[in-house]
């Protein structure tokens, strides 16, 4: 208790005056890493006596950056790569977020363009995080089975363009492999994808 304690309060800290969430604290708030935040606090949830107002105003800031055509907006700040991804990834990831945080409730148009993504993308890191979007909204097992048909004999999934981090190499290679590893999970009620969970997390 005492570390969760510790973390708790410095995640906090980073909450920005005007809302969402910044590496120094300083607004304007980030919204990929108040999407992160926002599903490391949905998680700390399950163990731990999360601020409840906090996780909503959080949530609501989020979701008031929407752009109107189904994405969101992005903040021009970014430290490192993190943050210039592009705008297909960065929504995408955004969604997720929320899908895992249970905030997708009137976000119609938002998983409209989710659902047209994990239709036709050919990127499994775009496709991976399209389909935990689609699962933990009651959809999207046809997406699992576009993934799968994307794994390597070696279990990973190889060929992604980037990721919200702007990874590359072997560890964009990881990140994919993790995130398609999380949509089998969801989408395997009767273990229809259990070679395909045991061979990506072998690799």
């Amino acid at each position: 208790n005492e570390k969760l304690d510790h973390g708790y309060k410095l995640l906090t800290g980073y909450e920005t005056p005007n809302k969402g969430y910044e590496w120094f604290g300083h607004s304007p708030g980030h919204e990929a890493l108040t999407a992160y935040g926002l599903m490391e606090f949905a998680d700390m949830a399950k163990v731990y006596d999360v601020d409840h107002s906090m996780v909503e105003r959080t949530a609501d800031w989020l979701i008031a950056r929407r752009d109107g055509k189904g994405g969101f907006l992005r903040s021009s700040e970014a430290i490192d790569s993190f943050g210039r991804a592009s705008e297909t990834t960065t929504t995408a990831y955004i969604m997720w977020a929320l899908s895992e945080a249970h905030r997708t409730k009137g976000l119609d148009k938002e998983l409209a363009v989710q659902m047209k993504l994990g239709a036709s993308t050919a990127d499994p890191y775009l496709l991976a995080l399209a389909t935990n979007t689609a699962l933990v909204a009651g959809q999207g097992a046809d997406f699992a089975k576009r993934l799968a048909g994307l794994q390597a004999t070696d279990g990973s999934f190889k060929g992604a363009k980037e990721s919200i981090t702007m990874s590359g190499g072997e560890s964009l290679t990881i990140e994919t492999t993790a995130l398609a590893t999380l949509a089998f999970i969801k989408a395997s009620p009767n273990s229809e994808y259990e070679l395909h969970i045991r061979a990506a997390v072998d690799f």
